[in-house]
């Protein structure tokens, strides 16, 4: 095999795309038309707590899919509420049955 040096430095630098998930609890969700369109979340448990205030720190506003315990999927976008210590507003894309205290995977 060989390698020039674009496709060795391209290897050497390539980036890792880490996919990983995590687990929120909804305060509240706020419905148009019968339909959760928005979902105001927090930590899924204390494990989870500085798990997910990183994620957030990190990701501020992200695009992702949304996943109920019945295995319903939805396209989302999900923003860090700032002034909110360890919140997240969830904007729904689809429609996925959801009520306060249900519990979300962020994928």
């Amino acid at each position: 095999m060989i390698f020039n040096r674009r496709s060795f430095l391209a290897l050497l630098f390539q980036r890792r795309i880490e996919v990983t998930s995590v687990s929120v609890r909804v305060l509240e969700a706020f419905t148009r038309d019968q339909t959760p369109s928005a979902v105001l979340v927090h930590h899924a448990d204390d494990a989870s707590r500085d798990r997910f205030a990183q994620w957030l720190r990190a990701n501020p506003r992200a695009l992702v899919r949304v996943r109920d315990s019945s295995g319903n999927e939805a396209a989302a976008t999900v923003f860090r509420v700032r002034m909110c210590f360890g919140r997240g507003l969830i904007l729904l894309d689809g429609r996925i049955p959801v009520r306060e205290g249900d519990v979300l995977t962020l994928v």
